[in-house]
């Protein structure tokens, strides 16, 4: 089950706002909901057990007054819990703060293990048969409590039934032993019986129903999740219609107007002023980062093609690295950078696409060349780290901020401008969202390590092939 320690975005280990999810926060209250009931019929079964034990039975060692006023004090921290609880009869209610809704949950669950030692030393202390109670509400607390809660609560339970036969044992205090609620020396007690059936009956009962209860939650936020999923299904098709339709409609006209430009810019429609060579100029350039737009989503509806696996096979990275460092050599030269393949002797290949793989390389080539100021150093490394293949693009240029790195490899997201060169650089922000994409489809891994001011190392690592 998910644990409500987990919390939602909004800063690692900020309170402000923190919620529990709408589904789980429903589990939690509809289920502390349905507890409050039970507490009221144990409220009314101690009251009524006093009476029928003392009175009918004969145990006059019962305080009737004693248990009536735990009884009270029963009552009254459950209707506190009732009225915050009751919300959740719909199962629909919306989740509380995940500061309230964990308050009163630990507060309500505390107290019943109070009440509960309490009540065991009115009738028998560490002999009576009531102390298997404790094992029905460490059932509720590990059922719905995050686990380090959850085993807090049950040693708090096995602290206090420690307690009761430590100060029973020693002798500092004396429980109520009522004889008939609580075994004797001799033959079995009919009133002893008689308890045993009862109290038995009742663990039996309550946990039964709680537990139905809870798995009936479960169940309809079992559907409600499949429900959830097949909207998604429903979404992401949506989405892959809608790549693919982009991609195919746009890419051509794009292509002919940048052309036509073209050729108009070479003056094949006739000479052109100075001013107009500059608009033209400035027109291509868009047209240019419309077209590597258009790539990056072309990439994206490949990726979200099933087909794409069927196209896969043996991949050299050490060949797709060398060709990337030549192709990219002379253009890191002209920014003014040195750009450099560091390999070992043998790297074993993988299993993957050729041109995808080279896409993702190339995302994290020219990030590095625009984001290194002139005079650095861009080293392309490929080496073995059994099970894997370890691609990395180290540079040492403005790196990255810690709270922007767990951002990097989102769609559209760019990091801030940093310095002269960045503020100049333009994109869509979908270079590194690609790479992700494209290593997650060969079931391998990304990731980034850099400092801010220190340069960064971006890498990607893929299943190495077995030969």
């Amino acid at each position: 089950m998910w644990l409500l320690s987990h919390r939602l975005p909004g800063g690692p280990g900020s309170d402000d706002g923190a919620t529990v999810p709408p589904d789980h926060g429903q589990l939690i209250g509809r289920s502390f909901y349905i507890y409050t009931r039970v507490r009221t019929a144990v409220v009314l079964a101690i009251v009524a057990a006093a009476v029928f034990g003392r009175y009918v039975l004969g145990m006059n060692a019962i305080d009737v007054r004693q248990l009536t006023m735990l009884a009270a004090f029963i009552t009254l921290y459950n209707i506190v819990a009732w009225f915050f609880f009751r919300r959740y009869r719909d199962p629909d209610a919306p989740a509380e703060s995940l500061a309230v809704l964990l308050f009163l949950t630990y507060a309500a669950v505390v107290l019943d293990f109070v009440a509960l030692t309490v009540a065991i030393w009115f009738v028998g202390g560490a002999r009576s048969p009531f102390t298997s109670f404790y094992i029905l509400h460490m059932l509720v607390s590990c059922t719905l409590l995050p686990r380090r809660a959850a085993l807090a609560l049950t040693a708090l339970a096995y602290g206090l039934l420690a307690g009761l036969v430590a100060v029973e044992w020693t002798g500092l205090a004396t429980p109520t032993i009522p004889v008939g609620a609580v075994a004797g020396d001799g033959p079995l007690d009919a009133r002893y019986a008689f308890t045993i059936l009862v109290v038995n009956g009742s663990l039996f009962a309550m946990s039964a129903f709680l537990l139905l209860e809870i798995t009936r939650s479960l169940q309809n936020l079992e559907q409600r999740m499949r429900l959830a999923n097949g909207e998604l299904v429903r979404l992401s098709q949506q989405r892959k219609d809608f790549l693919n339709i982009a991609a195919h409609n746009l890419t051509a006209p794009i292509g002919a107007v940048t052309m036509l430009l073209d050729n108009m810019r070479g003056g094949l429609a006739g000479e052109t002023t100075g001013k107009q060579r500059e608009w033209l100029d400035r027109s291509l350039k868009r047209l240019a980062d419309l077209s590597e737009f258009m790539k990056g989503i072309q990439t994206l509806a490949s990726l979200e093609s099933d087909i794409i696996k069927t196209q896969f096979s043996r991949v050299d990275l050490i060949a797709v690295a060398s060709r990337l460092v030549d192709e990219y050599r002379d253009i890191a030269e002209e920014q003014g950078l040195e750009l450099v393949l560091e390999l070992p002797e043998r790297v074993p290949p993988v299993v993957g696409h050729d041109r995808l793989l080279q896409e993702a390389l190339v995302n994290y080539v020219t990030n590095a060349i625009k984001y290194t100021p002139s005079g650095g150093r861009i080293a392309m490394r490929v080496f073995s780290k059994p099970p894997m293949v370890r691609v990395e693009v180290s540079d040492n240029g403005i790196g990255i901020a810690p709270e922007d790195q767990a951002r990097l490899f989102q769609e559209f997201f760019r990091v801030p401008g940093a310095g002269n060169k960045p503020n100049k650089v333009k994109g869509s922000g979908l270079g590194l969202s690609i790479v992700r994409r494209v290593v997650l489809a060969h079931g391998g891994r990304t990731g980034v390590e850099s400092e801010a001011g220190k340069g960064s190392t971006f890498f990607i690592e893929l299943p190495a092939l077995v030969e």
